[in-house]
């Protein structure tokens, strides 16, 4: 959606993309951390917090270095020497293109995956809410 603002784009639609764009991801982090620690055993969660939060900034790195790249192409493409509002159209939707790619890792994932943190393993009883009775 970010690729397709223009100079005519309103403010508001801007917001409320970025707003809903910042939502999702900020869901998908949380989900994604969980998943990420799941399966480690209670000695185990120290080393795994932290090599997952050093591959998650990798993974950002790396991510602010392939736009550059879609940038910098997009530029070069139009053999230019200045930056255009459709070349960070084009590294928003190779961004994009980027990101829906993590689909085919996570297809890929269990069924179940997740379930003993999510209070859905077999056997498993929901934390109790407050005001339910026992």
């Amino acid at each position: 959606a970010t690729a397709l603002f223009t100079a005519a784009t309103p403010h508001l639609v801007i917001m409320l993309v970025l707003l809903t764009g910042g939502f999702f991801r900020s869901l998908q982090f949380t989900s994604l951390n969980a998943l990420a620690i799941a399966d480690i055993d209670q000695g185990g969660l120290s080393l795994a917090t932290s090599f997952s939060a050093v591959a998650q900034q990798v993974a950002l790195s790396l991510g602010v270095a392939v736009a550059a790249l879609a940038l910098e192409a997009s530029q070069a493409a139009r053999g230019s020497d200045v930056l255009a509002t459709v070349d960070f159209a084009a590294a928003f939707v190779t961004i994009a293109a980027v990101s829906a790619a993590s689909a085919l890792v996570f297809v890929q994932l269990p069924v179940d995956a997740g379930e003993g943190v999510s209070g859905h393993a077999a056997g498993a009883r929901p934390a109790p809410r407050p005001g339910d009775h026992q």
